[in-house]
């Protein structure tokens, strides 16, 4: 009986041993568990931070211009339009060309861009330029291998783009031989050329 007391005493003990560490292991493998799920969101945070870290901050694009439109136009000033405004837009700004305005002095298709100047020019204004002996005026004639954008655009029925393709025209072939060498620029054809053929001249 002494010996099965002693057994039962030997396994009571092993039991409440068993169940104290019993506790321990459990808090141990749940501390462990929460130990594994912290580390990929720790590493994650990490990682969306080094993207972030990694990213350049892209500049906004202007949604509006800024432009100062002056010269034959009903109300000169400085205008605020939508980026991407045509120069047509900026006249229309302004109140529109006034009744002397040299229409072919500005390009009104041109795409604007922030902070320039639009300046159109009167019928006055373009013919004292021409009187007044500017480059590129020969014996009261423009002379089509000299003048400039002023002195072109001065010319019935020539723009500001027929005159820039005008000086594309010369810079790219040496100029013109005969003024009748005109209708070879893309966009002046035989209708443009019997309004100016008595007002140009070649050097």
């Amino acid at each position: 009986m002494k010996i099965i007391r002693k057994m039962c005493g030997a396994l009571f003990l092993l039991a409440v041993l068993l169940w104290g560490c019993g506790d321990e292991v459990v808090y141990q493998l749940k501390e462990d568990a929460g130990k594994q799920q912290d580390v990929p969101a720790a590493q994650a945070e990490g990682d969306a931070g080094a993207v972030s870290d990694g990213e350049t901050a892209e500049e906004p694009e202007k949604s509006t211009i800024v432009v100062h439109v002056c010269g034959a136009v009903a109300r000169p000033g400085v205008y605020e339009l939508a980026a991407g405004s045509r120069a047509e837009a900026a006249v229309k700004a302004a109140g529109g060309l006034t009744g002397d305005a040299l229409e072919e002095s500005l390009n009104q298709a041109r795409i604007l861009t922030d902070g320039e100047q639009i300046r159109v020019l009167t019928k006055e204004e373009a013919q004292n330029a021409a009187a007044a002996g500017q480059e590129g005026v020969s014996g009261g004639k423009i002379d089509i291998n000299t003048a400039d954008i002023s002195g072109l655009v001065t010319l019935n029925g020539i723009g500001e783009t027929k005159a820039e393709a005008i000086i594309a025209y010369r810079e790219a072939h040496g100029g013109f031989k005969k003024i009748e060498d005109i209708c070879e620029v893309d966009g002046i054809g035989e209708k443009t050329f019997e309004k100016i053929k008595d007002s140009i001249t070649v050097s």
